[in-house]
């Protein structure tokens, strides 16, 4: 897995907001980060540094929260950052587009 994932942008989230990695369960969850505006880089804890997927949440100011599920694809270069937009589409840096089911 990254170290690191960029959030371009994500619709209907008011800042400011925070960001929670977790397993793919929904648990393990850690705190990774806030911000008040996109893009926005969250670092991920060590913990993530060998997952093949994690469950990525962002939290806003009234409570809402988005998420979704985070895939690295076998062979793929983990210390690479991921970038994910409006949470519909998944970008990895190689250019690859994954949809959001």
């Amino acid at each position: 897995m990254a170290s690191q994932v960029y959030v371009i942008s994500a619709n209907n989230v008011t800042p400011p907001f925070s960001g929670i990695a977790c397993d793919v369960y929904g648990n393990q969850c850690q705190y990774v980060g806030s911000g008040t505006s996109f893009p926005h880089l969250f670092t991920l804890t060590p913990q993530f540094n060998t997952a093949p997927a994690l469950l990525f949440k962002i939290i806003d100011s009234v409570g809402c929260e988005v998420s979704e599920i985070i895939y690295c694809q076998p062979g793929e270069d983990f210390s690479t950052k991921k970038q994910f937009q409006t949470f519909d589409y998944f970008f990895f840096m190689s250019g690859d587009q994954y949809d959001f089911q």
